[in-house]
């Protein structure tokens, strides 16, 4: 089967902020596709804000996004769950994350959301749809490049899908990781940058703990996946099974990359992994199981430049492997996980088995684990083929008020605690980051 290359290289919007709630009050129905409920922390603030720093955001990134002649930026966040419109906001640490996005050349995200105007299409219980339109909204935030290759791209199912891929290519995002056939799914996105002679390519795949996503008609609508295999080997007189990536499948990804590296000069490969579930009795799954390292290092041995890891929803370590940079997961960007009017936060919902269960916490006020929450936007400079610098900016999200989920640059105290954490999780793979201030880099 022959494969296809695709190449691709802002409407006013409504922006009222949501009537802010400051205790629990009567029950009220949303407009949207369910029932809500004002009690729940998305619509009212359980905690107070943290204090107000003044810091000089806007001098800070200026001084962060000076460049060289013959710089290249590439940028990437981890999964987007994206439905309320967030570039109006003005907030220096909000508007000027996003103009870190928008100022580099190539900016990735991993799109857990479909664009989409067929609601009643939707298959599982999580609704992380947009209607279609909202392409603009994502290409506002800078993001150009995405994977589709997750759990969540065939929600509303193969005709969703194909709505999904359609807007992005409307709006000149480039895609990788699914297709309207098999072929498509493991095509090579690819995008030529104005200005430059380099083209940067995109393949994506996602590892799942069960082959339920693995394509069943390769002419249908389909996603690029590496299933799971499992062995069974006797260990002190009992017989355990063991299980990692299907070796078949890695093979066709190092074929993927293998033919990617004839037409693209610098090549990104993602990674979404769900090596479990995200059910809270797994607990936070901060690490890589060396079984999952596997298909990580096989990316980067058949070609890849750089390997993104998506899917845990928190971050994991970062290696520098035979001198490229893998980042094991990048955790959660934009998590609009639970929001008013668009995903109905009602008791069943705030039951959700990958919610934290603390005990003598009302229901309506369990969230995220703050390491949900917390991750960092890597900014990659590279000049003439060679990598110059990787930076990591700690990054926070909302977990309450009127905006759930949105991400923003995190203060000095959260800022130093999240590259803390980020230093711990590096530490087994011999990689140092050093902190430069407000932000740290990888010293390779």
């Amino acid at each position: 089967m022959s494969r296809t290359d695709r190449s691709h290289r802002s409407l006013p919007l409504a922006a009222a902020l949501l009537v802010f709630l400051a205790a629990p009050a009567v029950a009220q129905t949303a407009t949207g596709p369910g029932k809500d409920d004002s009690r729940a922390v998305h619509l009212r603030r359980v905690h107070p804000p943290e204090p107000a720093e003044r810091l000089d955001w806007a001098g800070r990134i200026t001084e962060l996004l000076k460049e060289e002649p013959g710089d290249l930026i590439v940028t990437a966040v981890g999964d987007m769950i994206f439905n309320q419109p967030i570039t109006h906001l003005q907030d220096p640490e909000r508007a000027g994350l996003f103009r870190i996005l928008q100022e580099a050349d190539v900016a990735y995200g991993n799109m857990e959301f479909s664009l989409n105007d067929r609601p009643d299409l939707q298959r599982p219980f999580y609704n992380f749809r947009a209607p279609r339109d909202f392409r603009w909204e994502l290409a506002r935030t800078g993001i150009n490049l995405v994977s589709q290759a997750n759990n969540h791209a065939l929600d509303f199912g193969p005709e969703g899908l194909k709505e999904c891929l359609q807007a992005l290519d409307q709006a000149n995002i480039t895609h990788a990781g699914a297709g309207t056939t098999l072929a498509e799914a493991h095509a090579l996105g690819k995008t030529e940058l104005a200005g430059y002679k380099t083209t940067v390519g995109l393949l994506a795949y996602m590892r799942y703990w069960t082959a339920k996503y693995r394509s069943k008609d390769s002419n249908a609508p389909s996603l690029a996946t590496i299933d799971p295999a499992v062995i069974l080997v006797a260990k002190d007189g009992k017989v355990e099974k063991v299980e990692g990536p299907l070796e078949s499948d890695v093979a066709t990804m190092e074929d993927d990359i293998l033919l990617a590296r004839r037409k693209t000069d610098l090549l990104l490969v993602s990674l979404h992994n769900h090596d479990v579930t995200h059910h809270r009795a797994h607990g936070i799954q901060d690490r890589t199981p060396p079984n999952e390292e596997i298909m990580f290092h096989r990316a980067i041995e058949a070609g890849a430049d750089i390997v993104l890891g998506t899917g845990p929803h928190v971050l994991r370590g970062i290696e520098i492997y035979k001198g490229r940079p893998i980042f094991y997961s990048l955790g959660d960007f934009i998590y609009q996980y639970r929001t008013p009017d668009r995903i109905p936060a009602d008791l069943l919902h705030q039951r959700d088995i990958e919610m934290p269960r603390p005990t003598n916490v009302s229901v309506w006020d369990r969230r995220e684990s703050r390491e949900v929450l917390e991750t960092v936007l890597v900014r990659m400079v590279m000049n003439q083929g060679k990598l110059k610098h990787i930076q990591l900016l700690p990054v926070t999200i909302d977990d309450e008020g009127p905006l759930y989920g949105v991400p923003r640059l995190a203060g000095t105290k959260r800022g130093a605690e999240i590259i803390a954490r980020l230093q711990k999780l590096s530490e087994p793979y011999g990689t140092k980051i050093v902190s430069r201030g407000w932000y740290a880099e990888v010293v390779f």
